[in-house]
């Protein structure tokens, strides 16, 4: 179980303060709480959704230089522009436009100098930057930095998080030698997320081997790719030994990473969704399950269900958002809603809802149900399993940001 903490959200606007100290007139020495004061003020005229946070993220010098990072930038999308060397000490703030979610997706960043002018801010599509790094503050869970009433300091809709702890679900093996997996976490070290994602990909490397692996037999049938060894040609190599040594011909491929559309980060190399098209066309006798857990995910959904010709050993794509919407950890209260399983998820949202449709579903109790599947008319049970986990999951409305309307799961199958 995990211990429940309620977050009280802060929505504090002192009118006269934030004129005083608007950046065209601001005169003289402010401290900390008149700048969150300033900031808080500046949100409110940004016309942001009543659903964004507002972070205190640390101090900045004169001459440090603030941008932001974007793990997955689209080709010939506009550049954001940088600070440049910062004229005077102050304050480094980040409004976050879809909280927690995987980047890339929108926020502003605004930095405050001692005497209230304003120093920078942009809008922008990564986290904020000082001279070239993360702050030191963000590189903590995104539950811990919502727990933390000094670091998110607007908060006009509810939102709280159960402490996570692990969960290692009780899947049952059910598919034996000729089927395997490769489970991708994209995310490297000091990447927002980070911690959040290698706990719920190895929670989705327990399962896979559980319901792949014959426990008394050596042989591995999943793959877990993880940095530093997580680049796309890790996982073409990862392919590349099932197929040829282990002599598998039916992969469930899962990524857990930052993404765009078409388009995700893999070990901090691009990685698209022709590319994954071409290596998945190079084993025409091998069949595929794609698994995308990334902001924009349902955009590779949207281009393999469009592709023509089509690709034939492409059997489902499952993403657990749309193409223009984040995917998102963990939300236990949001909205004026109360996560129905909040006691069980852990980490990830829909990742982990789908897990434990998984273990529901491949217990004794329940296998009857996944074999007895008529519609859709699947040839086989692996297929009938995972459109099962997918389907309840939603309508047993066990997706918080779902429910709000910020996430929207996807699938296709021919």
């Amino acid at each position: 179980m995990k211990r429940r903490f309620v977050n009280i959200g802060i929505c504090v606007l002192v009118f006269g303060l934030v004129v005083a100290l608007n950046s065209c007139g601001a005169v003289g020495v402010v401290t900390l709480d008149d700048a969150k004061i300033q900031f808080i003020g500046w949100i409110g005229e940004q016309g942001v959704g009543e659903h964004a946070i507002g972070q205190y993220l640390g101090e900045v010098s004169a001459g440090d230089e603030v941008g932001s990072f974007d793990p997955t930038p689209l080709a010939g999308g506009r550049a954001e522009r940088g600070s440049g060397p910062l004229s005077e000490n102050g304050w480094l703030f980040y409004v976050d436009e879809w909280p927690g979610s995987f980047y890339s997706h929108p926020g502003k960043i605004y930095v405050i100098s001692e005497t209230g002018r304003i120093l920078y801010s942009v809008e922008t599509q990564g986290w904020p930057v000082v001279n070239g790094v993360k702050p030191a503050s963000m590189n903590r869970t995104f539950q811990e930095m919502l727990e933390d009433l000094s670091t998110t300091i607007y908060k006009p809709i509810e939102f709280a998080i159960i402490r996570p702890e692990f969960r290692w679900y009780d899947v049952v093996q059910r598919f034996y030698r000729t089927y395997g997996a490769v489970v991708v976490n994209g995310l490297t070290p000091g990447e927002s997320l980070f911690t959040e994602a290698s706990n719920a990909h190895a929670m989705m490397v327990a399962a896979m081997r559980k319901l792949f692996n014959t426990p008394t037999a050596a042989a591995d049938y999943v793959k877990s790719i993880v940095e530093p060894d997580n680049k796309p040609t890790d996982v073409a190599n990862a392919i590349r030994d099932l197929v040829e040594n282990k002599k598998v011909n039916y992969i469930v491929l899962y990524y857990i990473a930052h993404g765009n559309i078409e388009y995700m980060s893999v070990g901090g190399t691009g990685f698209n969704a022709s590319q994954l098209e071409t290596l998945m066309a190079s084993y025409p006798g091998v069949k595929f399950i794609l698994f995308v857990e990334t902001c924009h995910g349902g955009s590779w959904r949207d281009y393999f269900r469009d592709l023509s010709p089509r690709l034939l050993n492409l059997k489902m794509v499952i993403a657990s958002t749309s193409r223009d919407q984040g995917a998102y950890p963990d939300w236990d209260v949001a909205h004026g809603q109360t996560d129905v399983n909040g006691n069980d998820d852990q980490w990830i949202e829909f990742t982990s809802d789908f897990l434990l449709k998984m273990e529901y579903y491949t217990s004794e109790a329940h296998w009857g149900e996944v074999t007895g599947l008529t519609f859709p008319a699947f040839d086989n049970n692996i297929l009938r399993l995972f459109w099962l986990c997918y389907q309840r999951a939603q309508n047993d409305s066990w997706i918080l940001p779902q429910n709000t309307g910020h996430q929207s799961p996807q699938i296709f199958y021919p």
